[in-house]
């Protein structure tokens, strides 16, 4: 008796399309996972990060709740300023690439847009520094206490 032999299932053609489906497939699912890693892990630059909410409400999550509606009280109420600070930063910016694109460029109305960033950021620190110190102002000893242990576990690793 003699064997026959099937022939092969795929053309070698068909096989050759299919093996580079394959790979393109197992490139795509591997690039989804190294990406999600590192967006996950790497928040990017700041101006990527957007706007964050303050760490204070993070903070008040953990007090009970009517030390809590304070804390967030205090936070609803500073908002239109710091909404303000993050405008006039945004016009500052604005003034500064308007000054760069400018012909003929002017140096000394690059250099006051400049300074214009400057103070615009000054104002939205001390916007926010004042936010922290009068609510810390409103908390107890111990949430003083509490606030500092939940600061300093978050403060970023340097």
């Amino acid at each position: 008796m003699s064997e026959t032999t099937r022939p092969p299932r795929f053309s070698p053609r068909t096989l050759r399309w299919v093996l580079i489906g394959s790979l393109a497939l197992n490139v795509l699912i591997i690039g989804a996972v190294v990406s999600t890693f590192c967006i996950s892990h790497f928040d990017g630059p700041p101006h990527q990060q957007g706007f964050k909410s303050p760490p204070l409400l993070g903070f008040a999550r953990t007090l009970p709740r009517e030390r809590s509606d304070i804390v967030r009280q205090k936070v609803a109420d500073a908002q239109p300023g710091l909404e303000t600070a993050r405008r006039g930063i945004r016009d500052a910016r604005a003034a500064v690439r308007a000054a760069l694109s400018a012909e003929p460029f002017d140096q000394a109305k690059f250099d006051a847009a400049l300074d214009g960033i400057v103070e615009a950021d000054t104002k939205e620190a001390r916007a926010k520094a004042t936010l922290f110190a009068d609510t810390v102002h409103e908390l107890t000893p111990q949430e003083r206490i509490q606030l500092h242990e939940w600061l300093d576990k978050r403060r970023p690793n340097r």
